[in-house]
């Protein structure tokens, strides 16, 4: 056999090894625990869905999930033109944009699995620890422009959630500025010291985290006291819960339909006891607490 023959006949038994492969992932059915799942994801929530879908893989094994970290109306918009089959945001969709998914004859189906929080936080060397609900709607709204307000991203849901809670739709101070994504917000606070970065709370709740600890050697969170309170609170896991900590918000999976698919079975999960106890480990609040059961043996000693 020639050298030119052999690498002809090498080259196509690779086409056809790489043929089958193809075949073998296009004929795994697409059930609630196998086939392939396309999620966006809000890029806040990162360091849990990331976890949530490593997990899942780890025991489906026929199962395999691209997640997609961008910003809320960037997955808004992949969930509708069907880019994706589910997405993770911090919201419910609102009456609007149920009536367009409706045009589309398109019904999705809302899961909430766990509450957040918006945290704020300064340069790690920085002496201030506290800050008001009032003084935060002052910064962003341009009336007080002693600091700069520094967001993750222009389209995040955070920056929406600020504006219809806070500003009651009005626009932002010119003293308030985007990154393109938290890396670069948590770097531009920790060099700034006359800003305050925001950021979702799902960054710094799992202090096991090896992000988490680089962010908190950089930056620091604030306490935040809600209007008309002097006492300031930490956007913690204890704090979200009682919801003393005044800017808290919840955690929905949202999918196209509710079919017999992979879509379904992943959402599920992680609104499951497996899935709300990776968010209790993690440090968020999961929405249903896992239970946990104790037996006691009432036998003398």
């Amino acid at each position: 056999m020639t050298q030119k023959v052999f690498f002809v006949l090498f080259g196509s038994l690779c086409l056809i090894l790489s043929s089958c492969n193809e075949n073998h992932t296009e004929l795994v059915p697409n059930t609630p625990t196998s086939g392939r799942l396309s999620v966006f994801c809000e890029e806040g929530l990162y360091l849990h869905i990331k976890n949530q879908a490593y997990t899942f893989e780890q025991i489906y094994h026929n199962a395999a999930i691209q997640t997609h970290y961008l910003s809320e109306k960037k997955a808004l918009e992949g969930l509708y033109n069907d880019c994706c089959k589910v997405i993770v945001i911090s919201r419910k969709l609102s009456g609007e944009e149920l009536k367009k998914f409706k045009t589309k004859n398109i019904f999705p189906t809302q899961i909430c699995v766990a509450k957040s929080a918006l945290a704020f936080v300064i340069a790690a060397s920085q002496a201030d620890s506290i800050l008001s609900l009032e003084k935060i709607t002052q910064f962003i709204s341009g009336k007080d422009t002693s600091k700069k307000m520094v967001f993750d991203n222009e389209q995040s849901g955070l920056t929406y959630f600020l504006k219809d809670s806070l500003l009651m739709g009005k626009p932002f101070g010119k003293n308030c500025f985007a990154q393109k994504n938290t890396y670069q917000l948590v770097d531009f606070i920790a060099k700034e010291k006359g800003s305050i970065g925001v950021l979702d709370y799902a960054w710094l709740s799992d202090t096991d985290d090896s992000t988490t600890q680089v962010f908190l050697k950089k930056v620091k969170i604030l306490a935040v006291s809600a209007q008309g309170n002097t006492v300031a609170f930490m956007p913690d896991q204890s704090n979200i819960k009682t919801g003393d900590y005044p800017l808290c918000r919840y955690v929905y999976a949202i999918r196209r339909s509710d079919d017999f698919s992979l879509a379904t079975g992943f959402s599920v999960f992680v609104a499951g006891q497996k899935g709300q106890f990776m968010f209790l480990k993690q440090g968020l609040v999961p929405f249903v607490q896992p239970s946990r059961e104790v037996e006691i043996n009432t036998n003398p000693l």
